[in-house]
């Protein structure tokens, strides 16, 4: 038996909530998955600030990426949740 875990449909209604909430025009991509979503803002600079917007208080940074970012991470409606954004920018 496979694990349980958010139908496409659930993870889609969460994503229409993140973006009512957020602004469409913020977002640049998604990533989606059963479970999980990954949020490309628009502008890297304002990663920071959806990821605060959202809840979202782990952080991974890629030092070595040009620019340098951050993970931000955690969790949304029961979804696990990433958003990119320039490393630096604090909570």
């Amino acid at each position: 038996m496979y694990p349980t875990t958010p139908s496409l449909r659930a993870v889609i209604t969460v994503l229409t909530e993140i973006l009512d909430g957020l602004g469409e025009d913020r977002v640049a991509g998604l990533t989606l998955m059963r479970g999980s979503l990954r949020i490309e803002p628009s502008a890297l600079a304002d990663g920071a600030t959806i990821a605060r917007e959202l809840g979202l208080a782990s952080r991974l940074d890629h030092c070595m990426a040009v620019p340098a970012i951050t993970d931000w991470s955690g969790s949304v409606g029961g979804l696990e949740c990433h958003v990119r954004a320039l490393a630096g920018a604090s909570l």
